[in-house]
């Protein structure tokens, strides 16, 4: 009998966005650029919305994994440079509409799998990967950048 596994979105920390509002620099010393969004599709990766023309956004750079093993990468990533509400909940619907790489992280950091999957199908995919012992832990990123998005773990619930 298979075990259904229930999954959830993390988007990245509160702690780090509210620094980064108030920041001039990032984490890794980028200077942090504020910019206004043109276009639809910018995710925010507190909120896990995609911006709408006129959002004004923070671009900073961000490291998803702890520094412990070369696959801890660091990229840039967008936030809403006001207070949003940040993402709760098993997927968001903003990113239902869009391919993504999933990959799946082993405890060590070390990527031990990954798949693009296609709109709609991500949930299912990392689901996949979480029903295995020695994954920890999903990350889903943009197709063509290839930056991070948000992660999906194994809910408690």
């Amino acid at each position: 009998m298979e075990t259904t596994v229930v999954v959830r979105a993390i988007a990245v920390p509160d702690d780090f966005v509210a620094r980064m509002r108030i920041a001039e620099f990032d984490d890794f010393g980028h200077r942090i650029e504020r910019l206004r969004s043109r276009e639809r599709g910018n995710p925010c990766r507190s909120c896990l919305r995609l911006s709408e023309p006129g959002d004004e956004l923070l671009l900073v750079s961000y490291r998803p994994l702890p520094d412990t093993s070369p696959y801890a990468e660091v990229g840039p990533i967008f936030i809403h440079r006001r207070e949003c509400v940040p993402f709760q909940g098993e997927f968001p619907d903003d990113f239902l509409v869009r391919p993504l790489v999933v990959r799946a992280y082993d405890r060590r950091g070390w990527i031990s799998d990954a798949v693009i999957a296609q709109p709609g199908e991500a949930t299912e995919a990392a689901a996949r990967f979480l029903s295995r012992e020695d994954v920890a832990e999903v990350h889903l990123r943009h197709v063509s950048y290839t930056c991070f998005d948000f992660k999906i773990v194994r809910s408690a619930a």
